[in-house]
């Protein structure tokens, strides 16, 4: 696989799994009313956070700026039934863009156009979930969103950037300017946390 150079990204949201500002909501709401440059502004905000999670996934750039630009035309279609209460944006459009990348690799995989190259399929992605924006049903993002709000930012940060964007700890590491040290231990006691409050509910 293809490993993009890392760089990180002065823009990149304090909180992907959140809209504290609500100018992500109010932005996808404007899409749905047609408003074409409410979809600009959106892109301007995620694409390049998208496009290099997108990499990360497919190790392919030319093919991750195709899934980039397909997953805005989706979500252009289907702002109208984005529901704010089912899932954040960004947890939304991330698994739109998700939904077509799994799409893709499964497609090399049948394809078999290049054997010698290694695809890290992530079977741990329910397939169902792929075709649906909402990364999971309500009340189980609600309990999931619980558990995040319990950890200390810097815990959560570390989380976030793992989770959603799959980073690695090195990569955390020089996103936040902190040691790699401080970095695993912060994801292992995060991890910990989430766990044990996850602990009572049956998923």
């Amino acid at each position: 696989m293809i490993e993009p150079e890392f760089t990180p990204n002065p823009n990149f949201p304090a909180v992907l799994g959140e809209d504290q500002t609500g100018v992500a909501a109010a932005l996808i709401d404007r899409m749905a009313r047609g408003d074409g440059s409410a979809l600009t502004e959106l892109y301007g905000m995620w694409s390049p956070i998208l496009l290099g999670a997108s990499v990360r996934m497919l190790g392919d750039r030319h093919e991750a700026e195709e899934i980039v630009q397909d997953a805005f035309v989706r979500m252009w279609h289907r702002s109208v039934d984005y529901d704010p209460s089912q899932s954040p944006p960004f947890a939304w459009a991330f698994a739109v863009m998700r939904g077509y990348c799994i799409d893709r690799l499964r497609y090399r995989h049948r394809s078999k156009r290049d054997c010698s190259r290694v695809v890290p399929i992530h079977l741990h992605a329910p397939t169902e979930e792929s075709e649906d924006p909402r990364v999971m049903m309500k009340d189980d993002w609600r309990r999931v969103r619980a558990a995040l709000q319990i950890l200390p930012p810097d815990e959560r940060e570390c989380l976030e950037l793992a989770v959603f964007l799959e980073y690695t700890h090195s990569e955390i590491s020089a996103h936040l300017g902190t040691p790699l040290g401080t970095v695993k231990n912060r994801l292992r006691r995060a991890l910990d946390k989430v766990r044990n409050h996850l602990s009572r509910y049956e998923f």
